[in-house]
């Protein structure tokens, strides 16, 4: 009897270890998808106040979600249309100045989260464009955002917008 419990120890003993040794104690807190559960909402919200400053016709506060990088782009269906922010927020000052009475509205945003720092948006719009009481254009796209985090804030590094010929901005 004495042999047996001194066998059964040991064998206790290692599959404690073997159980513990399964699990580790220094492992993330959170998974991937909760991390991505708690930015999508910060991408999202920059998107929207973007969206905001733009149908404010507020150009130079909508540029400053544009992410001064060498690797900024700006496509408009399948055209490269500006480089540089400096570029797009001219392009759109411009556009805003010409009609000012635009407006584009946004639905079915989607925001998938690519790192902890990088996220793709994307959405359906609708935009109407008038400038000074004049018979409006109204029409509709697809519009993607590449967005980075720099210095805590969310950046457009590259966007694509498709419609179905309105002009350019």
């Amino acid at each position: 009897m004495k042999m047996r419990r001194f066998l059964v120890a040991p064998v206790l003993v290692g599959v404690l270890l073997v159980t513990v040794s399964c699990s580790n104690p220094f492992a993330p807190a959170t998974t991937s998808q909760e991390v991505a559960a708690t930015v999508a909402p910060e991408v999202k919200t920059a998107v929207e106040e973007y969206l905001a400053k733009v149908n404010g016709h507020e150009a130079e506060a909508a540029g400053e979600y544009y992410a001064d990088d060498v690797g900024f782009q700006w496509i408009e269906d399948g055209r490269m249309v500006y480089e540089t922010k400096a570029a797009a927020i001219a392009g759109l000052t411009s556009f805003l100045s010409g009609f000012n009475s635009s407006r584009l509205e946004a639905y079915d945003l989607k925001v998938v989260m690519q790192t902890e720092d990088a996220a793709v948006a994307s959405f359906r719009y609708s935009q109407t464009i008038s400038a000074g009481g004049q018979a409006a254009m109204k029409g509709e796209g697809v519009m993607s955002l590449a967005l980075t985090r720099a210095s805590g804030d969310w950046k457009i590094l590259v966007a694509h917008k498709s419609s179905n010929g309105f002009p350019r901005y």
